[in-house]
C-alpha cells in the first residue's frame, strides 16, 4: 500500500470517528425528550443541543487529529487542505446516506451549523498545517541564527 492511499485512508478514518461522534451525540438527544424538545433556530439549527456541543468538540477533535495527520509531511497547508477535503467529502456522502435517504430528513442540509460544522472540516486543518510550517520555519530561523 503507497503512502499516499495510506494517508487516504487515515483521513477517512478521522472523518468516520467524527461523524460517529455526531450520530451518538444526535441520537443521545433525539431520545431524550427535554434535550429533543428545544426549539429549533429557524434556518441555523434543526435540534441546537445537538449543534451546540457538536461545533466546539469538533473544533478540538479536528485540531488534535490534523496535528497528527501532518506530523509526518513536509507540505503542511497543502496536505492540512487536502485533508479537509477529505473530511468533508466522506461526511457529506455520510451525512446524504444516512440522513437524507435513510432517515428521510429531506431538511438536514437547509441549516446552517451543518455548513459551518462543513467549513469547519476544511478549514481546521488547513489552518493547523498553516500554524505547523509557521512554528517549522522560526525553529529553522532560531537555530540558523
Amino acid at each position: 500500500m503507497s503512502l499516499k492511499s495510506n494517508k487516504l485512508l487515515t483521513g477517512a478514518s478521522y472523518a468516520i470517528v467524527l461523524w460517529i461522534v455526531g450520530f451518538v451525540w444526535g441520537m443521545v438527544v433525539f431520545m431524550i425528550p427535554p434535550l429533543k424538545d428545544v426549539p429549533s433556530i429557524p434556518h441555523v439549527s434543526k435540534l441546537p443541543v445537538v449543534s451546540l456541543v457538536l461545533l466546539p468538540l469538533y473544533l478540538v477533535m479536528l485540531w488534535y487529529f490534523a496535528r497528527r495527520y501532518l506530523a509526518s509531511t513536509p507540505a503542511k497547508p497543502a496536505e492540512g487542505l487536502k485533508f479537509g477535503v477529505v473530511l468533508v467529502l466522506v461526511t457529506i456522502v455520510l451525512d446524504a446516506f444516512v440522513y437524507a435517504l435513510l432517515f428521510g430528513s429531506g431538511d438536514y442540509f437547509a441549516f446552517l451549523s451543518i455548513w459551518i460544522a462543513y467549513a469547519m472540516f476544511v478549514l481546521v486543518p488547513w489552518f493547523v498545517g498553516r500554524h505547523l510550517k509557521q512554528a517549522h520555519d522560526l525553529d529553522l530561523q532560531a537555530t540558523t541564527a
